[in-house]
């Protein structure tokens, strides 16, 4: 608890034959964050370039193919090689070639359907407007025109020098040669469109057996892509894991160095796996290669959490604001019990809260479905079960069950009835937690040396002394209305301020820190600071009054719930009552949840986090080559 994992520079040296096997290892083990050395990433040789650029060409085929013929990668195992780049890429490209082929003439076979069902249907209104589409194209003495109408609110034309036909959208015009211009003019008028061009002589059954031609090629195609499918698509399946994996092998092998013979790999490890990379790399390398893992601590270091399995998911919120560095301590255990006892104040009702704690074992339940049992959503089912959990416990020191607070006796006491000792309770809650902050920040600045910011500062033990004991006095004046004595003033308020007030004095003596540039201006800024703790103090103490309110509000939803079921039935239990329950309990779950947790996140960053946490550590991420499993 509040401990990270041992981690150390590595640098490893060894032939450049054994570069892929080497990774492939390293990968599949997952124990390395690589680093480029220097800070800046390596450049590959030519050869290997070439193999990389071939490589991501021959996925990139891939995955357009099985995209095409509708398949998922295979389920393989890591390779220990890509395979004949030459003769995969052959195989990739003839397999587009044929996939593009075949595509094309879908889109030339569909391109025929459309156009003979489109004759179809203007043969169809040819034969209710009673004209032979065969006299249509052989008028000699007359000029016809045929096509679509946008506007089919008719009227006749003015002059019959012209006959028009309309069927629904499509409208039909005869006229003589000198007075067609005419015709067209009128029918443009209705938004006109001339498919004239498109009427064909065929006979419905023609343009039927001539769709059924199309249809009887489209089947054929398919067929043929069924085939394709089980035997090119299943090969190409099988080939997508290695190829993918090789491709990430060149990502992490540029952040290696590269000479004529030698590759060198440099960066972090947990020192637990210092053996098991030994015997992964002497199992490859025999005795031909160099490792060196560093003999001590380095700030600089990558971070990689040790929580237990119930504290794991609350690393979710403190990876939100950011990861804690090697100079800080890990808050994730102060985190989980600060949250889940916000949450629990705001939702205490003891049915509501197991529901929540449903909620999030369905959601570990999805994850683990979806083998993702360390992803974002588990963690987040584990942090609604404590939440819930804590809701529940709440709900009974409240004597709240389904919004009901008359069903269980209240072993504390019912918000709605005893709210100055619910406002009081959740402040001096803030108080200790606000404490903890300050209390958490001086043991940062210590564990690194940092005596004047531990001592001295803002956020320093003097600050943390003066705040809790301003906070036990006004405590104690509250409860038997006395005031401190001098001395507790002068060693517990005075004596705080003094020392901060001097810091910039005290600092540079004792702890050799830097001085202040002016005097005047060092007094000024004091001031300034002192001002500003004190009221910073206080509104970061009154700012938890919110839990309490949210409390409050919870009781109030409840109430709500139940006044109107009474209104619509006083005995509460007819269907209309009961379903307003049912309803208002649901809407209190769902809203209020999500309020609770939105306000719990607020105090705990804001708060809380501020009076300690920099979060600008980097997170430990290894290199690691994952297989995938899914069935074709």
């Amino acid at each position: 608890m509040f401990v990270k994992s041992d981690i150390r520079k590595v640098s490893i040296a060894l032939e450049k034959g054994f570069y892929h096997e080497v990774y492939l290892a390293l990968g599949e083990a997952g124990i390395i964050h690589l680093s480029p050395p220097g800070g800046r990433d390596a450049m590959m040789d030519a050869g290997l370039k070439e193999e990389e650029s071939r490589t991501r060409e021959i996925l990139s085929g891939i995955e357009t193919a099985l995209h095409a013929l509708d398949l998922e990668p295979g389920g393989v195992a890591l390779p220990e090689r890509a395979g004949d780049t030459a003769q995969d890429w052959a195989f990739v490209s003839k397999t587009q070639s044929a996939i593009e082929r075949v595509g094309k003439l879908r889109s030339r076979i569909h391109e025929a359907l459309d156009t003979a069902a489109q004759r179809v249907e203007y043969r169809g209104v040819l034969d209710r407007m009673g004209i032979d589409p065969v006299a249509f194209r052989g008028a000699r003495l007359v000029r016809m025109v045929f096509g679509t109408v946008e506007n089919i609110e008719w009227e006749p034309p003015l002059r019959e020098k012209f006959e028009v036909s309309r069927a629904g959208g499509y409208a039909c015009g005869v006229a003589l040669p000198p007075d067609l211009p005419d015709l067209l003019q009128f029918l443009k008028g209705y938004g006109f469109t001339d498919r004239s061009e498109e009427i064909t002589g065929a006979s419905a059954e023609d343009l039927k057996r001539r769709m059924d031609t199309l249809r009887a090629r489209l089947a054929t195609l398919d067929r043929y892509m069924a085939s394709l499918r089980d035997t090119a698509g299943r090969t190409l399946a099988d080939m997508y894991g290695p190829y993918r994996e090789y491709t990430e092998v060149f990502t992490a092998m540029k952040l290696s160095l590269f000479s004529a013979k030698a590759l060198f790999v440099s960066g972090w490890m947990d020192e637990r796996d210092r053996e098991r990379l030994f015997d992964i790399l002497r199992g490859i390398c025999g005795d031909r290669f160099i490792a060196v893992v560093s003999d001590r601590r380095d700030p600089d270091a990558p971070v990689r959490m040790m929580n237990s399995r119930l504290l794991k998911p609350f690393e979710l919120l403190v990876k939100t604001m950011g990861m804690p560095a090697n100079s800080e301590i890990d808050p994730t255990p102060l985190t989980a019990i600060t949250f889940v006892i916000m949450f629990g104040l705001m939702f205490g009702d003891l049915g509501q809260g197991l529901v929540i704690a449903l909620g999030g074992l369905i959601l570990k339940r999805i994850s683990k479905k979806k083998g993702e049992t360390e992803s974002a959503l588990d963690q987040a089912g584990g942090i609604l079960i404590a939440c819930g959990i804590s809701a529940a416990l709440c709900g009974i020191l409240y004597g709240s069950i389904f919004s009901n607070e008359h069903l269980i006796p209240a072993l504390l006491f019912h918000p709605i009835e005893e709210i100055m000792s619910l406002f009081s309770m959740t402040i001096l809650l803030g108080a200790l937690f606000i404490s903890i902050g300050l209390g958490v920040n001086v043991i940062n600045n210590l564990m690194n040396g940092n005596y004047t910011e531990a001592l001295l500062e803002k956020r320093s033990l003097a600050v943390f002394v003066l705040y809790v004991a301003i906070i036990l006095l006004a405590v104690r004046y509250v409860v038997t209305g006395q005031g401190p004595a001098p001395w507790v003033v002068g060693v517990f308020i005075v004596m705080p301020l003094v020392l901060f007030s001097l810091r910039g004095v005290l600092g540079p003596i004792l702890f050799k820190s830097h001085k202040p540039h002016s005097a005047v201006e060092y007094i000024i800024e004091t001031c300034v600071e002192i001002l500003e703790i004190g009221l910073s103090m206080i509104a970061n103490t009154v700012s938890f009054i919110r839990v309490g309110a949210f409390a409050l509000s919870h009781a109030g939803l409840s109430i709500v719930t139940y006044t109107l079921a009474g209104i619509v039935d006083p005995s509460m239990r007819s269907v209309g009552a009961v379903t307003i329950i049912i309803v208002g309990n649901i809407f209190i779950i769902g809203f209020e949840c999500l309020i609770c947790l939105i306000q719990s996140m607020r105090l705990e960053y804001y708060e809380f986090f501020s009076k300690f946490f920099r979060g600008d550590g980097v997170n430990f991420a290894p290199f690691t080559l994952k297989a995938k499993t899914s069935e074709v």
